[in-house]
């Protein structure tokens, strides 16, 4: 767990194997969802041009950049939830299994949350009732992150919330931002 970072630099030539592809689906799918819904749908995206055209739609500080071969765009299908939202949550677990699963695969990831919904939508003919929670760039990754964790007290508060502490300010790496 504490290997997975976000990677923004992947091998130029080196393609995802669909075998690879679909055990991060399955992994995506083992995740946690509210009553078990799993309102989760996945668009994979690994052919170049329609790569190219998902990274488009991302912000220009969040990802467009970055030249990951492969991604999932991760959809909430709103029809299957008897109340109001996206299943940002479900989705959001189904991510997080993604980017572990990919880790101990060797391959490499980053979560990206800024984006154009409507250009995605318009690109990946997403109906209405269908939300674009998140997105997933992957591939083999051309640079090594040492192991790491961000645990830092400032975080806990035991039992209830101290609004009487202070508190340092926490570092933010601010490229990305």
């Amino acid at each position: 767990m504490y290997n997975r970072r976000s990677i923004r630099c992947y091998q130029e030539e080196q393609v995802v194997e669909h075998d690879k592809i679909i055990m991060l689906l399955k992994a995506a799918m083992a995740a946690p969802s509210a009553c078990n819904l799993q309102p989760w749908e996945f668009i994979i995206v690994n052919e170049k041009d329609s790569v190219n055209k998902l990274k488009e739609c991302i912000d220009n500080s969040n990802g467009r950049y970055y030249n990951a071969p492969t991604a999932f765009i991760v959809c909430g299908n709103t029809s299957y939830l008897p109340w109001e939202g996206k299943g940002e949550l479900d989705c959001s677990a189904a991510i997080e299994n993604i980017l572990l699963a990919a880790t101990a695969m060797g391959l490499g990831t980053v979560w990206i949350g800024a984006f154009d919904e409507d250009s995605i939508r318009r690109n990946f003919d997403i109906p209405s009732h269908v939300a674009v929670n998140g997105i997933v760039l992957f591939g083999y990754p051309a640079e090594q992150k040492s192991a790491r964790t961000q645990y830092t007290e400032e975080a806990i508060y035991w039992q209830k919330y101290d609004t009487q502490r202070v508190h340092a300010s926490r570092s933010i790496d601010m490229r990305f931002l």
